[in-house]
């Protein structure tokens, strides 16, 4: 058993599988110059507007909607068959004059569209009651003469309206018996015998010719409920004797008819009747006595001129009433009285010159467009449910004060001719909301306390008015209105006087003025802080630039002492450099010696006196040598000759060969040369020192000048003498500090007369 199961849902789901396989097979395919929709319920393919002369033959076997509008069909094979599943075809707008014989595997299709086309003959397109699920067939636009033969037992809706159809006789429908909704618009139908449809409950004959209706014309639509005559010029349905009548019908549409008389008394259950744009003149008392279930009349466009006490006498359910457009002078106050449920009266559009005094129980009445030019103070005592009135494009001047009604809520005064409002005129209405003055001749600034009494008042509409703009008495009234929640659009309160703001809108024109009075102290404020903040400003910018000038003429007075200074200082310079350069050319000048006298320990040959420099002291002071803190004499003369003797110690004396003398020579010659260059060197860099140091105008520091080897001689040596001077010119002793153990060597002399040469040490 459980092998049965199992194999069961095996093979359900197979089936299932391939389903959906074909499914997606026929889903794939989709016919040229068509858009296909298969994803979607219904599944569509639509080649509507493609110039089409054939049927596709690749439509998908599952389309559900076929839609062929606006091309050139001008036949359907019997291929369309095998499209079992189609619900809708529409084959609107072709060049079809007839159907396949054989449709019958279409027993899905529940609408049919055949608009224009070309059938000529119900015959042609008789195959439809091979269609069991058909609904609604279109036959409009079609040059079909009647609908002799048109069979379709399922049927329910039927277009064959602007059609040649001009007769509809009592077998015209005996095809249709499930047939409820008919429409004939359009057609040039004059005559109707006794037409039979039993469930039929619409019918619609508008724009037709139809002329006399007798009592029974539609005694053969029993369930008739809906008729629409609009726009038969000719038509006639009710006389002196006899009228058109229908237990059952409810709703009547007689619009456009020509008609001189409501004729309604034959339909005791209408609900809605449509009587407008008629030559209805006269209503007579207790027409509508026998229409108890009446609920919504349009009378308007009419010629009514008055209204009885009687004449709505029996509508106890009308709500609705229309007498717009007629030319109403004369209302009688009872009119409405026994309409206890009436909710909306338009008697706009009439000749009324005052507003009567009514007693009903509307909600809503419109008077607009009239010749009203007052009220009457209690014009509204008798309309206890009363909460809009319209009375907008009338000639009223002023408003009686003292209008009184607990319900009223919505009061529309547009265009009218009102310049001014009394201070009472609304008091009485405490449960007013919406208030509409625009469109008026109102100059003066009313007054918000005539609105005192009105709490719930949320809407003002002022505009269109030639305001004139006197800015202070607006103030009150601009507050009241724009004060949250506001009560009226800022924008649309515009001024039309004085000239000089004409257009402008209040805000704008009174600008000025309100905000002088509500910003006069903070400006003042404002203003005196400003003032304030400009002074100091003002202060701070003069200290600033005192202190800055002060500051620039203390920078002028230090660069200028800093000039001064620095020309000082250049000029010091220039003496110290002059003074420098006149020294060195005095010591460049002397005479370099060749023999150092230190180095003598005995009398000089001939040859060493003439290369020995040009005694300044006698002899016996050249004796004396300091050494540091010591000093030693040598001896140069006889004296000095006796005590190298005494000596008991010999020095060696060095003999030197001419060879000797000659390189010695040429070695002080190149020491020379180089002293002079080098002192040269030093000149040009202490000159080009000079040079940048007076270009640099931040710095007043000297610096040091280069030691030459002259200046250095000269700081190693110095003289001590016993204050005795020769004859000699700049007897002056160079001071030389020498060494403690210093050991001075005799030159190597060539000796003459037989002198030996000897080495004397002096130690310290």
């Amino acid at each position: 058993m459980e092998k049965r199961v199992h194999y069961s849902s095996l093979l359900q789901l197979l089936a299932v599988l391939l389903g959906i396989s074909s499914l997606a097979i026929c889903q794939s395919v989709c016919p040229a110059r068509c858009s296909c929709h298969f994803s979607k319920q219904p599944r569509t393919v639509i080649c509507s507007r493609q110039s089409l002369e054939e049927v596709p033959e690749n439509i998908s076997d599952v389309v559900e909607q076929l839609n062929l509008s606006n091309n050139l069909l001008t036949h359907i094979t019997s291929d369309i068959n095998r499209l079992t599943d189609l619900q809708y075809l529409n084959l609107a707008r072709n060049m079809l004059s007839s159907l396949p014989d054989d449709i019958s595997d279409l027993k899905n299709l529940r609408r049919l569209d055949l608009t224009g086309n070309a059938v000529h003959e119900i015959v042609d397109i008789s195959s439809v009651k091979q269609l069991p699920s058909l609904v609604i067939l279109y036959l409009s636009r079609n040059p079909l003469y009647n609908l002799e033969g048109l069979i379709s037992p399922s049927l329910e809706a039927l277009d064959a309206s602007h059609c040649e159809i001009r007769e509809l006789s009592n077998t015209s429908l005996d095809g249709l018996p499930a047939l409820t909704t008919l429409s004939l618009v359009g057609n040039p139908l004059k005559f109707i015998q006794k037409a039979w449809s039993p469930k039929l409950r619409w019918l619609d004959m508008s724009d037709c010719l139809l002329n006399y209706l007798s009592p029974d014309t539609f005694s053969g639509f029993p369930e008739l409920e809906e008729l629409r005559l609009s726009n038969n010029p000719t038509l006639v349905y009710s006389t002196r004797n006899s009228t058109l009548s229908h237990p059952n019908l409810k709703k009547l549409d007689v619009s456009k008819c020509n008609l001189d008389r409501p004729g309604l008394h034959g339909f005791p259950s209408l609900t809605h009747a449509r009587l407008s744009r008629n030559a209805i003149g006269l209503l007579p008392d207790y027409i509508f006595t026998k229409n108890r279930e009446l609920g919504f009349l349009y009378l308007n466009t009419n010629d009514v001129e008055s209204l009885n006490a009687s004449t709505f006498e029996g509508l106890v359910k009308l709500q609705v009433l229309d007498l717009s457009a007629n030319n109403l002078r004369e209302i009688h106050p009872l009119a409405f009285r026994e309409n206890m449920d009436l909710k909306m009266l338009n008697l706009s559009y009439n000749i009324l010159y005052e507003f009567p005094n009514l007693t009903s129980a509307v909600t809503l009445l419109d008077v607009s467009s009239n010749l009203i030019k007052e009220l009457n103070v209690n014009f509204l005592r008798n309309m206890p449910k009363i909460r809009s009135i319209i009375l907008s494009d009338n000639r009223l001047e002023t408003i009686s004060s003292g209008i009184k009604s607990t319900s009223l809520k919505n009061l529309d005064l547009r265009r009218n001719r009102l310049v001014g409002l009394e201070n009472d005129t609304f008091l009485r209405l405490p449960q007013l909301l919406r208030l509409d003055l625009s469109g008026n001749r109102l100059t003066e600034a009313i007054d918000p306390a005539i609105f005192r009494n009105n709490p719930d008042l949320n809407s003002i509409k002022l505009e269109d008015n030639p305001w004139r703009c006197d800015c202070r008495d607006l103030y009150v009234l601009f507050n009241y209105l724009t004060e949250p929640p506001a009560k009226a659009t800022e924008s649309n309160l515009l001024c039309q006087s004085p000239a000089n703001v004409t257009g402008y809108s209040w805000e704008i024109a009174c600008f000025d003025t309100w905000n002088a009075s509500v910003y006069y102290n903070r400006d003042r404020t404002w203003g005196f802080i400003m003032i304030t903040v400009l002074t100091i400003i003002v202060l701070f910018g003069s200290f600033v630039s005192i202190r800055h000038m002060m500051r620039v003429k203390r920078r002028a007075m230090e660069q200028r002492q800093q000039l001064e200074s620095l020309t000082l200082l250049r000029q010091r310079r220039l003496r110290t450099v002059h003074e420098e350069e006149r020294r060195e050319h005095v010591v460049e000048r002397a005479p370099e010696p060749r023999i150092n006298p230190l180095e003598l320990i005995g009398p000089p040959s001939y040859e060493e006196a003439v290369q020995m420099p040009r005694l300044t002291h006698s002899l016996d002071h050249l004796d004396e040598i300091s050494v540091e803190t010591s000093t030693m004499r040598i001896m140069g003369s006889a004296d000095n000759l006796r005590t190298k003797q005494r000596r008991t110690r010999r020095v060696k004396t060095r003999i030197l060969s001419e060879d000797d003398l000659l390189r010695r020579e040429e070695r002080r010659q190149e020491a020379a040369s180089q002293r002079n260059s080098r002192a040269n060197a030093a000149r040009r860099a202490r000159r080009q020192s000079m040079v940048s140091d007076s270009v640099d105008s931040g710095s007043g520091r000297l610096r040091a000048r280069p030691q030459t080897p002259s200046a250095k001689s000269k700081k190693r040596r110095y003289t001590v003498y016993d204050g005795h001077l020769t004859d000699d010119e700049d007897s002056d002793i160079q001071q030389v500090n020498l060494s403690r153990s210093m050991v001075i060597r005799e030159l190597r002399t060539e000796p003459k007369s037989g002198y030996r040469e000897t080495t004397v040490d002096i130690d310290s």
